[in-house]
């Protein structure tokens, strides 16, 4: 409203000045009523956050990114949230071109005091009231801003033995791995790009002992989280067919970086829970051929004529 009144003053004193005098108050009045009746503005859907990348790098070797645990994000406010996520940017202040803001399009609809997905709800309960159980799952991601892009790897498809087990609270407390979590993470930015390595393997021994695994290993599938990418400005990815190895799933065309974290009902756990969403087709139930395997994921701010088209930035994912 402050504005709409500094807007309405100015075009009245523009009234006064001869330089107007042949446009009708009318017609002035008329772009008052007009600017009244245009609503709030659009969230920026393009981020103005940018690493320090290329001519621009300010750091001129390969840089080790420490990689956060995930944390407990129930019941927070956005704020609470969003200055986690600044904190944890300004980790590495040398990456950063400018101050980090975090990017409305994608946290401006967390919900204050909403729970979040915990890890132990996704892989034990489900859906449902103790779907937020555990640390919260998107906290991974958002706890690692510089890890543009990521591979979800939850283990699924898993039997186990009801004596030994004899409640879903038995199987929490066995030890069994929740995820596949990155065992390495290093970024070059001089070169714009970096690698992150997930130890499949050691995952999958692990798991083994506790629980009958799938016999093949494309039962084990994983998604794409990339709006840490999207949150820097990179708004397309492609993981390429001519260069990644044993992916089964890769793309014969950009795909729009449109994730975000909402409140929404998935969790089944009553008012809902903060998540990302949307389901986008081609980032999610992708999986690895056989080990090793490395998706190579072009990223670019504009749309792309095509996947071939050199990337902007490359997150190649190492799955050992």
């Amino acid at each position: 409203m402050a504005d709409l009144l500094r807007k309405q003053l100015n075009l009245e004193a523009l009234i006064h000045n001869k330089a107007m005098c042949g446009i009708s108050v009318a017609l002035l009045l008329a772009l008052v009523v007009a600017v009244a009746l245009v609503g709030p503005a659009r969230t920026q859907q393009v981020s103005s956050n940018r690493l320090s990348l290329g001519p621009q790098a300010k750091v001129q070797s390969p840089l080790s990114l420490a990689i956060n645990p995930p944390s407990e994000y129930d019941f927070h406010s956005r704020s609470d949230i969003e200055s986690l996520r600044k904190s944890f940017a300004n980790q590495h202040t040398e990456l950063l071109l400018y101050q980090y803001t975090p990017m409305p399009a994608i946290f401006c609809q967390i919900e204050d005091g909403k729970p979040w997905w915990g890890l132990d709800g996704q892989v034990f309960y489900d859906s449902g009231s103790r779907s937020i159980d555990g640390l919260s799952e998107e906290s991974r991601f958002i706890n690692n801003p510089f890890m543009l892009v990521c591979a979800n790897m939850i283990l699924s498809g898993y039997q186990y033995e009801a004596g030994k087990f004899p409640t879903k609270e038995d199987l929490a407390l066995s030890g069994l791995p929740l995820e596949c979590t990155p065992s390495q993470a290093v970024i070059y930015p001089r070169e714009s790009r970096e690698e992150i390595t997930y130890n499949v393997t050691a995952f999958m021994q692990a798991s083994a002992k506790i629980v009958d695994l799938p016999e093949r290993l494309g039962n084990v599938p994983f998604d794409v989280v990339a709006y840490n990418a999207r949150d820097f400005g990179f708004n397309y990815l492609a993981i390429s067919p001519r260069y990644s190895q044993n992916i089964a799933r890769t793309h014969d065309r950009p795909i729009e970086i449109a994730q975000y974290i909402h409140c929404g009902g998935s969790c089944g756990y009553n008012g809902g829970c903060n998540n990302m969403s949307p389901y986008i087709e081609g980032l999610h139930q992708l999986s690895l051929k056989t080990l090793p395997a490395q998706a190579c994921v072009y990223l670019w701010r504009a749309r792309p004529t095509s996947v071939e088209q050199p990337p902007d930035f490359l997150v190649q994912l190492n799955f050992i």
